[in-house]
């Protein structure tokens, strides 16, 4: 049920180099998902207030997941733009929309 891999990532605070080469310390933690389609109701609510949900991850284990904000999967970037915690089922389901500048 949950055999796809996506990654969380977390970007941390930026340095330059003595060039000015900007470098974002990030961090990656790799889960167990379920990506599932996203309800009608949900993407017509989400495009009243500008947003484009395109993708839902669910998780199996909601302590895998810190407030992260972005997510990879397939080769694309996603961002979390609503978290639905489903206690009957125990189970955690980001809402995702693909990142423009896929990174």
């Amino acid at each position: 049920m949950y055999d796809d891999v996506a990654t969380l990532i977390t970007y941390g605070t930026s340095t330059f180099d003595e060039y000015g080469n900007e470098s974002i310390d990030t961090d990656t933690k790799d889960i167990y998902v379920q990506p599932r389609g996203v309800y009608q109701s949900e993407y017509y609510n989400a495009a009243q207030v500008g947003l484009k949900p395109s993708i839902t991850f669910e998780i199996a284990c909601r302590d895998d997941y810190n407030d992260e904000k972005v997510i990879k999967y397939n080769g694309k970037f996603y961002t979390v733009i609503r978290v639905d915690w489903n206690a009957q089922r125990d189970k955690l389901s980001l809402v995702c929309e693909e990142r423009v500048n896929n990174g």
